[in-house]
């Protein structure tokens, strides 16, 4: 009799799950893929395109609340004999699985040790154990009404960051706001209060929210992807990113090229990951100020990173180390695996990326542009010059963040959804998720390609 194949649940569709995907099934799995049924058209959706994804199941928003995702899961799996691991990839569920650690008990998730994820989504603790470990980082405070906000901003000074402690959260569209003065920060501010009111569940005022207020440091970011093992990094690669999709050098990486994973910065992550004593894999991420050397700590995201594509093309195999490290947990462990698990211990052996390989994400350097010409920050002339320099990347790089050749049609359908708005830049700002509605909680439906 034949053995039903494996599957595994990945969560979350958007760029990193398609390399992990890919790697997936390269193990023999059955791959889904679960997303949220609110998502619009403008946003990351290219899973169902992949050769690599077997199934794409829809559930409700995940603002219903944890119960309601955890009836929708244990529906899922019932219907899914052959279901073995969920693996949640965008941080919303990284998230959510970590402050609801005993709803989801029943369920067998791949991820970080729970307080360790819990740690480093605590920007305010993660800057404070920064600080005890002699890892550099500008001046910070945490707020949480506008009281603390105004006092934070005059201790600190001009000019400032603001960022929402929890990470899954945007202000006025973006993870950051720049501030270079008390006039940018009240137009911000203003602009804040009207987006909110727009909405159809109006949100805080800014000074409401739970912020971390930092100041600004002048640099380019750092990534630094590894694996840890007890608190010892045994997997490493170092890249920089030249350009993000916003031109204030905030958001999401669309250039870059990695760097000998060696020096200050993989130093600075060692001493973290052992005062976390963390397993598992992450991202640290730092700016470094390319005058003068200096570096500042940004945070440590517990999870599998935007960019995974690129770790994974420098051979660190960060998916598979994830895997086979839950594996390897007792907690995880059942009658079923130990005969296939037990007996073959970690790959502990050390792992460094090549210094050289440069990456794009040419879908996204697309949309930045986009959305840079809808909010007037340039202006028409520039947007083509952008497009070219994009096009340009996309040709050039070694390292894509979407495109591949054995499975082209995500990258093509990726464009697509951009490509052809670009008649109507005058017209309309993309639409942003509808108010939240459920579909239907599972679709089970094979995805023809």
């Amino acid at each position: 009799m034949k053995t039903e194949q494996k599957a595994i649940l990945l969560l979350g569709d958007y760029r990193p799950t398609l390399t992990l995907a890919r790697n997936m099934k390269s193990r023999g799995y059955r791959v889904i893929v679960g997303s949220e049924s609110n998502k619009s058209d403008d946003q990351e959706a290219t899973c169902k395109h992949s050769n690599a994804v077997a199934e794409i199941w829809q559930h409700a928003p995940l603002s219903s609340g944890p119960d309601m995702f955890l009836a929708e899961l244990l529906e899922f799996k019932g219907l899914h004999k052959n279901l073995q691991y969920i693996l949640p990839v965008s941080e919303v569920y990284v998230r959510m699985f970590a402050e609801h650690e005993k709803t989801f008990t029943p369920l067998k998730i791949i991820s970080m040790p729970v307080n360790v994820v819990k740690k480093c989504l605590d920007k305010d603790f993660m800057m404070h154990l920064a600080n005890n470990n002699n890892v550099p980082t500008a001046p910070f405070a945490s707020t949480t009404n506008s009281e603390e906000l105004n006092s934070a901003i005059q201790k600190i000074g001009f000019p400032l960051i603001l960022r929402p402690k929890d990470s899954t959260r945007r202000l006025n569209g973006k993870k950051a706001l720049v501030l270079d003065d008390l006039g940018t920060l009240n137009k911000k501010a203003k602009q804040f209060e009207q987006d909110s009111q727009s909405k159809d569940n109006p949100q805080e005022q800014l000074g409401e929210l739970d912020l971390l207020v930092q100041k600004k440091f002048a640099g380019k970011r750092h990534n630094i992807y590894f694996a840890a093992h007890e608190g010892k990094l045994v997997r490493c690669a170092h890249a920089i990113i030249k350009r993000t999709n916003f031109i204030d050098g905030t958001g999401l990486a669309v250039e870059g090229i990695t760097l000998p994973p060696e020096g200050d910065l993989v130093e600075q992550t060692k001493q973290l990951l052992n005062a976390l004593n963390y397993s598992g894999i992450g991202c640290a991420q730092f700016l470094v100020d390319e005058n003068d050397g200096k570096s500042s700590f940004l945070e440590i995201n517990p999870r599998i990173a935007g960019n995974h594509a690129l770790p994974e093309y420098c051979g660190l195999d960060l998916g598979g180390f994830l895997l086979d490290s839950a594996l390897l947990d007792s907690a995880l462990l059942d009658s079923a695996l130990v005969n296939s698990v037990l007996g073959k211990p970690l790959d502990l052996k050390p792992v460094f990326g090549k210094a050289g390989m440069e990456y794009c994400w040419t879908s996204g350097d697309l949309m930045g542009i986009k959305l840079s010409y809808l909010r007037k920050e340039i202006n028409i002339w520039v947007a083509f010059r952008l497009v070219a320099r994009a096009m340009r990347n996309a040709v050039k790089a070694k390292v894509h963040m979407v495109f591949h050749w054995q499975d082209m049609k995500p990258a093509i359908m990726d464009l697509f959804r951009i490509l052809p708005r670009f008649s109507r830049w005058k017209n309309k700002v993309p639409a942003k998720p509808q108010s939240e509605k459920r579909s239907s909680t599972t679709s089970g439906k094979r995805v023809l390609l």
